[in-house]
C-alpha cells in the first residue's frame, strides 16, 4: 500500500461527500466508482506470523549461547593474552557476554510485534473488502438514477433512495480511508520498531580488519556494557573506517599499529587510536596520539572526558528536565552569549569524531600540564576555535558594519558540516528543509539511521522569530539525543519531533525544527 492510494481514497472521499440531492447523482455514482477501484494493502498475514516464529526460535538459540558465555563468565578466567593486541582473557569473556546480550535484548519483542501486525492486517482486509462492496453498490444504483452525463434520470430519481445511498457512501469510504491509514500507521510503527531494535541488533565488529575475530569484538566493543549499549566509543561506521584502514596500511605500518594497539593499557585506548585511524589520520598522528593518551590509558574516565565531549546519556531517555550537562573540569561546551550556534554545535560534533581535535580542545596538546590541562584554559580555546569556525563560515557581507547579520545559514551549516565533520567521517552533507510535519516524521528514519551509524545530524530550528542551530547526536527507541549549544544533551520523543516542538518546555528555545543536514553516500 502506498501513500498515493490513501491520496487517492482522500480525493475520492472529497468528491463523495459533496455528491448529494437530485444533481449528485453522477458525481456519486463516479466517485464511488473510483473509490472502489483504488487498490488494497499489501502483506500476507501468514507470511508475517511465520517470520515472528523464526524471529523468536532465533532468539531462543541466541540466548542459548548468551547462557553459554555466561557460565564462562562465572569461572573467572583469568588475565591471559589473547588476540592479536594482547587483550585480556578475561576482557574477550566479557565482550563477548555484552555484544551476545545486545544481540538477544532486541530480539525479544521483535515476534510479538510481528504478531500484532499480522493481527492489523487480519482486521483490516474483510473490512477493507466490505467498505469495496458497498461502494460497488452504490455506484450502480446511483448511475441508475442518471440519465445522460451529469443530468439526473426523473424517472428514477427517488430523494428518499439518494440521500440513504449517500448515507452509505461517506461511511464506506471513511472506512476505506480510515482502514488504509491505520494499515499504515501500523506499518510506519512496526518498521519504526523493528529499525530502532535492528540499531541494537547488529554484532559489533571490525568486519574485514587484519585482526582476530576476537580482537574484532573487544574492541568494538569498548566503552560498552550489559547495562550501556549505547557507549561504544567507536560507531558503527567508525568500526567499518577503522578496518578498512587498517587493511589498507602496508605491511611496515600495519605491524607498527598492532604495536600500538598491543602496547595500549586497555581496550578503551587501543578504541581511540582505531578511533583516531578512522578520523583520516595517518600512522605517524595516531601515534603522536598515542604517546600524549598512555599515561592516563588505564583510566576510561580520564579518556572519556578528554576525547569524547558528547557521550551518550543513558539515563535521561524522554526527560525533559534531565538535561545533561556537557562540561570539561567546571567548564560547558558552550557557546555562550554569542551567535555561534552554528559553528558551536558543529566544533562540538567533530571533537565527538575526531579525538586528536577533542584533545587539542581539552588539553591544547599538554595533556597533564596543569597550566593547559583545566577548565579555564580549555574554555578560551573552545571560544577561539567556535569564532574562527564562525568567521572563516560566513561570507564577507554577512560581516559588513550595519547591513551585516549575525549567524549563520543553512548553507553555510552544510559547508562546515562538510569541512569540520564530514572530512573526519566519510560523509558529506546536504541540507533537507522540512517545511511540514508530513515532511518532518518522513525524515525521522534518515535521521536515526544517520545517527545509528555515527554520524552528526545538524538541525535548524525557529521560534518566536530566533533561530537556532543544534545536533542531533543519539537515538534509542522512540527518543532522538540531541546536543544543544547552550551547553547541555537532551532527549526528544519522535512524536515530539513530528508535530514540530522539540524545546520540551525549555524557555527560550526555539522549538520547531525547519531543516536538517543528512549525510550522503553512505551505508
Amino acid at each position: 500500500m502506498s501513500d498515493d492510494n490513501i491520496e487517492r481514497l482522500r480525493h475520492e472521499q472529497k468528491n463523495i461527500h459533496a455528491a448529494y440531492g437530485m444533481w449528485g447523482t453522477d458525481e456519486l455514482a463516479a466517485g464511488c466508482a473510483a473509490g472502489a477501484a483504488v487498490g488494497g494493502f499489501g502483506g500476507d498475514s501468514g507470511t508475517v506470523h511465520d517470520i515472528a516464529a523464526n524471529v523468536g526460535k532465533t532468539h531462543e538459540i541466541a540466548m542459548q549461547a548468551w547462557h553459554a558465555v555466561q557460565d564462562v563468565l562465572r569461572m573467572n578466567v583469568g588475565e591471559s593474552w589473547v588476540g592479536d593486541t594482547h587483550v585480556a582473557a578475561a576482557q574477550a569473556v566479557t565482550a563477548l557476554f555484552t555484544d551476545i546480550h545486545h544481540l538477544t535484548a532486541p530480539m525479544e519483542q521483535m515476534p510479538d510485534h510481528l504478531r500484532r501486525y499480522a493481527e492489523c492486517l487480519e482486521r483490516a482486509r474483510p473490512a477493507d473488502a466490505e467498505c469495496i462492496d458497498q461502494l460497488n453498490d452504490v455506484a450502480g444504483q446511483a448511475g441508475k438514477m442518471t440519465a445522460w452525463g451529469f443530468l439526473p434520470d426523473l424517472s428514477e430519481y427517488d430523494s428518499r433512495r439518494m440521500a440513504e445511498l449517500h448515507a452509505v457512501a461517506m461511511q464506506a469510504i471513511d472506512g476505506r480511508v480510515g482502514t488504509h491509514e491505520g494499515v499504515r500507521d501500523a506499518g510506519r510503527q512496526l518498521a519504526s520498531l523493528l529499525g530502532d531494535q535492528a540499531a541494537g541488533l547488529r554484532a559489533r565488529r571490525l568486519r574485514g580488519s587484519p585482526m582476530s575475530a576476537l580482537d574484532d569484538v573487544v574492541l568494538a566493543e569498548a566503552g560498552n556494557s550489559v547495562a550501556t549499549a549505547d557507549n561504544g566509543i567507536l560507531t558503527p561506521a567508525e568500526e567499518d573506517r577503522a578496518a578498512a584502514a587498517l587493511s589498507g596500511l602496508g605491511d611496515a605500518d600495519r605491524q607498527a599499529m598492532m604495536s600500538l594497539l598491543a602496547g595500549a593499557a586497555s581496550p578503551e585506548q587501543r578504541a581511540y587510536l582505531l578511533k583516531a585511524l578512522a578520523a583520516g589520520y595517518s600512522l605517524d598522528d595516531v601515534t603522536r596520539f598515542d604517546s600524549m593518551i598512555a599515561a592516563h590509558g588505564d583510566d576510561p574516565a580520564w579518556l572519556a572526558q578528554h576525547l569524547n565531549p558528547l557521550a551518550m546519556d543513558s539515563s535521561g531517555r524522554g526527560v525533559w528536565y534531565n538535561h545533561q550537562p556537557n562540561n570539561f573540569e567546571g567548564q560547558d561546551w558552550t557557546q555562550g552569549p554569542h551567535p555561534t550556534c552554528v559553528a558551536s554545535s558543529t566544533v562540538a560534533a567533530r571533537a565527538a569524531v575526531d579525538p586528536l581535535y577533542a584533545l587539542e580542545l581539552t588539553t591544547g596538546g599538554h595533556p597533564g600540564d596543569p597550566a593547559f590541562d583545566n577548565g579555564d584554559a580549555f574554555a578560551k580555546r573552545l571560544l577561539a576555535e567556535q569564532t574562527s569556525v564562525y568567521d572563516n563560515g560566513r561570507d564577507w557581507m554577512d560581516k559588513l558594519p550595519l547591513v551585516g547579520i549575525d549567524g549563520m545559514s543553512d548553507d553555510q551549516s552544510t559547508t562546515i558540516a562538510n569541512e569540520q565533520i564530514g572530512a573526519h567521517t566519510g560523509a558529506s552533507y546536504a541540507n533537507v528543509d522540512m517545511a511540514d510535519a508530513d515532511a518532518r516524521s518522513g525524515t525521522i528514519p534518515q535521521i536515526e539511521k544517520a545517527v545509528d551509524d555515527g554520524y552528526p545530524v545538524p538541525i535548524s530550528t525557529r521560534g518566536g522569530g530566533e533561530g537556532h542551530q543544534m545536533m542531533i547526536i543519539g537515538h534509542a527507541g522512540d527518543q532522538l539525543e540531541i546536543y544543544n549549544p547552550w551547553g547541555y544533551t537532551y532527549w526528544v520523543s519522535e512524536d515530539s519531533f513530528g508535530r514540530g516542538d522539540i524545546a520540551e518546555g525549555t524557555p527560550g528555545l526555539p522549538g520547531t525544527p525547519v531543516s536538517v543536514r543528512l549525510p550522503q553516500g553512505v551505508k
